[in-house]
């Protein structure tokens, strides 16, 4: 994963993302913003993100998403077009000002508002469907929206006979129409609303994900 921009929102989505295995690279041209927020796990070039030579040398095979996080939409925009020349299969999500997402949706992937450019807001726009966490109503507790991958191994499993990590629990049962009991089985592809302790979380994902 690329995050162009490492401002407070830029770098702590890095953080989120870091935490739970991912490999991420933030893009940012203020040495002293880059310094505030210097982390020995997350790597860091200082340098500007539209400039192809540098997204050429930071986009390898194995990125799969680039976040453009910074506060100017031309830029924004600039990295995520110059992103899919490099990697025409990557996922492009950009910050944009006061716009109508719909305008841009044939040039990027998602589009995250300024006011509403929490971390969690431009977690759920760089995770893709997969995932979805909520947002400002659970604390540190973390709620996902969540998919069972085909290859989980509790994909077909009772509730009650999966093998989930304390501090976990599911709310809902396929097609969030019903709470979840113990009879709830837990389908290959349908989605179901958890909620888990913060060290609990990353746990919860590899289950459903089958990771």
């Amino acid at each position: 994963m690329v995050i162009a921009g490492g401002g407070r929102v830029g770098f702590r989505v890095a953080e989120f993302f870091k935490q739970r295995g991912h490999r991420v690279t933030v893009i940012e041209q203020d040495p002293d913003r880059a310094h505030e927020q210097d982390s020995d796990d997350i790597e860091i070039v200082i340098d500007d993100a539209t400039h192809p030579s540098v997204l050429s040398n930071v986009i390898t095979e194995e990125t799969t998403v680039i976040g453009a996080l910074t506060d100017s939409d031309s830029t924004n925009l600039a990295v995520c077009l110059a992103a899919k020349t490099f990697q025409p299969d990557i996922r492009t999500v950009a910050r944009i000002t006061n716009a109508d997402d719909e305008e841009f949706e044939q040039l990027v992937d998602e589009v995250v508002f300024p006011e509403r450019a929490s971390v969690k807001t431009a977690v759920n726009a760089l995770s893709g469907s997969d995932v979805r966490t909520f947002e400002d109503v659970t604390g540190k507790m973390e709620v996902f929206d969540i998919r069972v991958a085909p290859e989980s191994p509790i994909a077909g499993q009772l509730l009650d006979d999966a093998d989930l990590p304390e501090g976990s629990l599911v709310i809902s049962g396929a097609g969030k129409e019903r709470t979840a009991t113990s009879e709830t089985r837990l389908e290959a592809g349908e989605r179901y609303i958890i909620a888990a302790d913060p060290a609990a979380a990353d746990s919860v994902i590899s289950a459903f994900r089958g990771e």
